[in-house]
Parts: structure tokens; C-alpha cells; sequence
């Protein structure tokens, strides 16, 4: 693991820091455990952990979520959340219906 980008004392937040794993099987662990974080204490919820992509890989990411928000606010039902899914250059829209919790749709 290593900081990324220049040291700039001026400036609050710290450098992102890049942590590459051994092995493929050990990143896809901790992203599947991301969710954690919603329920942790208030000093670890301001962490963000993301893929590392290429600048056309997240040229690509922005696109497709450009396009998912635009087929939801389209979308006149309302039962539907399109969300943007999948590794780096493999992502790809996909329609999740909404749940309702028991409760009864107006």
C-alpha cells in the first residue's frame, strides 16, 4: 500500500491510499463486506473504498450512471431503481425493483 498524489499540508483531508491485495478472491471480500461501514463508529463512516479505474474506465462509470438516473426519472411506474453494477469495464444497468417493507402501494 502506498499514498497516492503529492503531500500538501495546506489541505485537511489525507492523500487516498492505494492497497493492492495478493490475491483477486481477498479484494472481492472486502468489498463485499463494505456495507459494514454504514453501522460502524462515526470516526470510520467518512471512508470511501472504490474500485481503481483507468480514466476511461470512470469516463465510462459517469456515462452509465448519467444513463441509469435518466431511466429512472423516465421510469413512470416507480416500482423500479436502476442501478450501475459490475467490475471495472464490465459494468453494466441493472433494474432492481423497489421493496416496500409490508407497506401498501398508493
Amino acid at each position: 500500500m502506498y499514498r497516492l498524489g503529492p503531500r500538501d499540508r495546506g489541505t485537511e483531508s489525507p492523500r487516498p491510499l492505494l492497497v493492492q491485495f495478493a490475491r483477486y478472491t481477498s479484494k472481492n471480500l472486502l468489498m463485499e463486506n463494505l456495507y459494514k461501514l454504514r453501522h460502524a463508529e462515526q470516526k470510520f463512516k467518512k471512508i470511501v473504498v472504490t474500485h481503481d479505474m483507468t480514466r476511461s474506465e470512470r469516463d465510462e462509470c459517469k456515462k452509465l450512471v448519467a444513463e441509469a438516473k435518466s431511466m429512472g426519472e423516465q421510469d413512470q411506474s416507480g416500482e423500479y431503481l436502476y442501478k450501475v453494477r459490475g467490475n471495472p469495464g464490465l459494468m453494466k444497468i441493472v433494474k432492481i425493483r423497489k421493496r416496500y417493507w409490508g407497506r401498501t402501494k398508493k
